[in-house]
């Protein structure tokens, strides 16, 4: 197995510290955070630099993690995200990151799930298509609260889609929380569709309670949750897929805590699932 920094571990460190992070605590590659890249890259730092920094320290970019809002239902919206992606799918060619995470979040609730889908893979269609000039894949995440959050769901949006370089990234606690996806449907997922794989793991509302601040519920390292996290990378692995795992947490304390104990931690727990 490889595995990934996710740079929400380090969410208050900047892009080339997290590079030095990945590599002196033993991960082989490097989820690049979205918001540090943007004040790399608006600060007049080049993708050049940071390409010579990957390499020196021969950290992989898994993928770069996200373009959020997806949704966008207006015309400014959609502009801001298509400019993001032109910006983003650039920066991925030159680096040799493969992928770029996309998130759909609330601006459609007021619509149904299939109506969020339909409106929503108009845009993603758009963005795939920036992203092949590029040669630069899109995994989707739907974050558990969000109408496109289930593995029906997935499917669903990927036929509407209708893209070759568009696919998932699992999120074990997403899925988890949401209840979108049973172990064996997991296991049966086409290993060609899974781009990336994010262990994640919490607690999660009981049934019919509202959701609360996700920093409450996912704000723990891997096995200190309520999510059967063997059983789910056992069933992630039956997939066949092979590419990087990453560890993500949200927590104002762990985010205080000294970095490289927090990274360090976070791929003890994922090595511990091994078997």
């Amino acid at each position: 197995m490889r595995f990934a920094l996710h740079g929400m571990c380090s969410l208050h460190s900047n892009i080339l510290s997290d590079i030095r992070l990945a590599k002196e605590t033993g991960y082989q590659g490097l989820e690049i955070h979205t918001e540090k890249l943007w004040r790399y890259i608006n600060a007049g730092f080049t993708s050049e630099e940071f390409k010579a920094r990957l390499d020196a320290a021969n950290i992989t970019p898994s993928a770069i993690d996200i373009i959020g809002g997806v949704e966008a239902a207006t015309k400014e919206e959609q502009q801001r995200v298509f400019k993001e992606a032109e910006t983003l799918c650039r920066f991925a060619r030159d680096i040799g990151a493969p992928t770029i995470q996309l998130n759909a979040f609330e601006s459609l609730n007021a619509f149904s799930t299939e109506d969020n889908i339909q409106l929503t893979a108009k845009n993603i269609r758009s963005i795939a298509d920036i992203g092949r000039e590029y040669g630069i894949r899109f995994q989707y995440e739907g974050a558990a609260w969000t109408p496109i959050a289930t593995l029906e769901d997935y499917y669903r949006l990927l036929d509407a889609v209708g893209r070759d370089n568009f696919g998932f990234v699992l999120d074990t606690w997403h899925l988890w929380a949401c209840r979108g996806a049973t172990l064996e449907q997991i296991s049966q997922v086409d290993k060609s569709l899974i781009y990336n794989v994010h262990l994640s793991d919490g607690k999660r509302p009981a049934e019919g309670q509202p959701w609360v601040d996700e920093r409450e519920l996912r704000g723990f390292y891997i096995g200190e949750g309520d999510i059967p996290m063997q059983e789910w990378l056992d069933a992630l692995l039956q997939t066949g897929y092979d590419g990087f795992f990453s560890g993500e947490f949200l927590n104002d304390q762990l985010w205080e805590h000294d970095h490289y104990e927090v990274a360090e931690k976070m791929l003890n727990g994922m090595k511990a699932l091994v078997r």
